[in-house]
C-alpha cells in the first residue's frame, strides 16, 4: 500500500519535469515552436505576457493575455523573452525515477507471493 502512494507521489512529480521556463531568442525560438505564450520583459524592465506571440518583421506581435486586444512590441525594446522549453534533464531524470519506482513495485509485489508460512512445529523433533 505504501509503495502504492510513492509510485503515484513519484508520477505527479514527474509530469512538470519536462519543462521548464527559460530565456530564449525570440527570432528563433516564436517561429519553430509556436508557443501559445511567451514572457517578454521590455528596455524598461515591465513584463507583459504575451498570447499567440508571432515575429512579423522587426516586431513581437501577439495579444494581451486573458483578452483578443492586439498588442505590438518591437525587437529593439526586448530586452529579454521567456518561454516554456523542454527540460531534457529533469526529463531523463523523471523517467529514471519512473523506471526505478516500477521495478521496486513490481519486485514487490512478486516477493509478496513468495513469502512461506512460519513452521508451526519448530525444532528436530517436529510436532509431538
Amino acid at each position: 500500500m505504501m509503495l502504492d502512494r510513492v509510485a503515484a507521489a513519484g508520477l505527479l512529480l514527474a509530469l512538470p519535469a519536462c519543462t521548464t521556463i527559460g530565456e530564449v531568442r525570440p527570432t528563433q525560438f516564436i517561429p519553430q515552436r509556436t508557443p501559445a505564450l511567451v514572457w517578454v520583459t521590455t528596455t524598461n524592465n515591465a513584463m507583459v505576457a504575451v498570447a499567440q506571440p508571432q515575429i512579423d518583421g522587426d516586431t513581437l506581435r501577439g495579444t494581451w493575455v486573458g483578452t483578443q486586444t492586439p498588442l505590438a512590441i518591437p525587437l529593439q525594446d526586448i530586452q529579454s523573452v521567456q518561454a516554456k522549453t523542454p527540460a531534457r534533464t529533469r526529463t531523463v531524470l523523471a523517467f529514471i525515477t519512473a523506471g526505478l519506482v516500477a521495478e521496486a513495485l513490481i519486485r514487490s509485489l512478486t516477493q509478496s507471493g513468495t513469502r512461506s508460512e512460519p513452521d508451526p512445529c519448530p525444532g528436530d523433533d517436529g510436532c509431538m
